[in-house]
C-alpha cells in the first residue's frame, strides 16, 4: 500500500510550489523518480496521478512538482489561476526548478527520505518537460538517469515565426489561447529574451551530446504536438540512449484532462512498463 504526501517547496524566484510525493510500501533502499510536467501542465493533470501511483507501486518514490511559474499556486494546484507568474516564467527557470527539487530533498532527507537511497535519483519529463529534463539531466550530477515521453528536441524552433515574433517583441506580451480553460495565457517577451541570451545552456543537443547518463527516449507515432521526428533526432545525438516508439499513442500518451477512468489507456501502460524495466536494470 503507497502513501501520498502532499508539501511545497521553494523554486525559482523564490515562489513556493505544490510537490506530492507518493511513498511505496517498503521505503528502505527504493530509488527515487521526479516527474516534470510539460507547458500549460500541472503535476495532477489528467491521469498523472495514476502514473506517480503506478511508479510508487512499482517501488519507486516518486516526487511530483508544479513548476515554480506554471500558473498554478498552494492553493490553486490545478489550472491557471496566476496568469501574471506564468507571463513570467522561462526555460532557465525551469531548469533551476529541478534543482531547487534536489535541494529540498537534501535539505528535507532525514524527515521525508530516512533509509532511502539518495544516490539513485532519476528524471522522466514529458514534453517541454522532457526538454527540460535533458538539460537538467546533464546539470545536475544527483540525477542518474533521464526518461522523456514526446519530448521536444529544440527550444528555438517552438517560437512562433518571425512575423509573430516582432509582434511579440513589439507588444511585449504574446497570448496563448488555452483551449480547455479558454483562457487567454500571456508571455512576456523575456520568455524569448532568455532563451536567446542563454544559447549554450538552453540547447537541448549539447545536453544531449554531453549526457554521461543512461537515456530512455519514449514517443508516440501519432504524436500531434510534438512529432515523433524529435525524438529521433535526440536518439542520434546520442546512440546508446534507446528510444520506445509506442503504436497507436498520441502526445499524452492517449490520455486527457480531467481522467475519471480508473484504468490506464494501453498506450500509456506500455510507456510505463518500457520506463520502469529502464529504470530497475
Amino acid at each position: 500500500m503507497t502513501n501520498k504526501l502532499n508539501t511545497w517547496f521553494v523554486g525559482s524566484s523564490d515562489r513556493k510550489s505544490p510537490l506530492s510525493i507518493y511513498y511505496p510500501e517498503h521505503r528502505e533502499n527504493a530509488e527515487i523518480l521526479l516527474f516534470a510536467h510539460g507547458f500549460k501542465g500541472f503535476k495532477d493533470w489528467g491521469h498523472f496521478p495514476l502514473i506517480q501511483q503506478y511508479f510508487a507501486d512499482s517501488g519507486f518514490i516518486v516526487l511530483a512538482f508544479n513548476f515554480s511559474h506554471n500558473g498554478g499556486t498552494l492553493e490553486e494546484e490545478i489550472d491557471f489561476p496566476d496568469l501574471d507568474a506564468f507571463s513570467m516564467n522561462t526555460y532557465q527557470k525551469e531548469v533551476e526548478d529541478i534543482g531547487h527539487v534536489l535541494d529540498w530533498m537534501k535539505a528535507n532527507n532525514e524527515v521525508q527520505f530516512t533509509a532511502v537511497n539518495l544516490d539513485k535519483i532519476h528524471l522522466l519529463g514529458h514534453s517541454r518537460g522532457g526538454g527540460i529534463a535533458l538539460l537538467a539531466g546533464n546539470k545536475y550530477d544527483s540525477i542518474k538517469k533521464v526518461v522523456t515521453w514526446a519530448a521536444v528536441a529544440d527550444f528555438l524552433e517552438r517560437l512562433p515565426n518571425e512575423e509573430e515574433l516582432n509582434a511579440w517583441k513589439n507588444t511585449g506580451v504574446h497570448f496563448i489561447e488555452n483551449g480547455r480553460t479558454k483562457q487567454s495565457m500571456p508571455m512576456k517577451y523575456a520568455f524569448v529574451d532568455n532563451l536567446l541570451s542563454f544559447p549554450a545552456e538552453l540547447n537541448i543537443q549539447t545536453s544531449v551530446i554531453n549526457l554521461q547518463k543512461p537515456l530512455l527516449l519514449v514517443h508516440g507515432v501519432n504524436d500531434e504536438t510534438v512529432a515523433l521526428e524529435n525524438a529521433q533526432r535526440i536518439k542520434s545525438w546520442k546512440k546508446e540512449a534507446k528510444l520506445v516508439v509506442i503504436e497507436r499513442c498520441n502526445h499524452t500518451f492517449n490520455g486527457k484532462h480531467p481522467w475519471v477512468e480508473a484504468a490506464l489507456p494501453k498506450a500509456t501502460l506500455d510507456a510505463l512498463v518500457h520506463t520502469t524495466l529502464f529504470l530497475k536494470l
